[in-house]
């Protein structure tokens, strides 16, 4: 089910209001149907947040991946892991420095399954699935561009597919 996961980038309306029925003013009536799993979706975030700033970075996260969210079809990732492959580039190290469901991970994972992983989400949810989806690897979810100094300045493949915006 996690790998599933794509954002939320057809669904604006997870930005509208779900406190009571009289927010149901504020929605289009072809996203009414949707009204009672966003109202849901919302429940669970607050009833699993520590704290109201916590609930708000996971909003800010959902809201993020309105706007940014796309991730890499799985064939074209597994072309580019088949074709490293069919080259003899084996690599030991692996960057994808923003990482999403973990696309590239998998893939390379699968075709070199010795190789080390490092992988950046900025998506705080996107992260958290990350982190489950490949347990394996090490995750770190922020932006690649935060980083201030990077552990191992070397790897033999770095892939990704990144947003390009803010």
């Amino acid at each position: 089910l996690l790998r599933e996961y794509s954002g939320f980038g057809g669904l604006k309306c997870i930005l509208n209001p779900t406190q009571t029925e009289l927010d149901t003013a504020y929605w289009s009536k072809s996203e009414m149907e949707l009204y009672p799993l966003v109202s849901e979706l919302h429940k669970l975030i607050r009833e699993h947040s520590t704290s109201e700033q916590e609930y708000r970075r996971y909003f800010g996260s959902l809201k993020s991946s309105i706007l940014t969210a796309f991730y890499t079809p799985p064939q074209v990732v597994q072309a580019i892991a088949d074709t490293l492959s069919d080259n003899d580039i084996l690599p030991a190290r692996f960057l994808d420095p923003s990482a999403g469901n973990g696309a590239f991970a998998t893939a390379f994972k699968q075709k070199f399954p010795q190789s080390e992983t490092l992988c950046f989400e900025k998506d705080l949810i996107t992260g958290k699935i990350l982190s489950h989806l490949h347990p394996q690897a090490k995750i770190h979810i922020c932006g690649f561009e935060e980083i201030e100094n990077h552990p191992s300045n070397k790897f033999d493949v770095i892939s990704s597919n990144i947003p390009f915006g803010d």
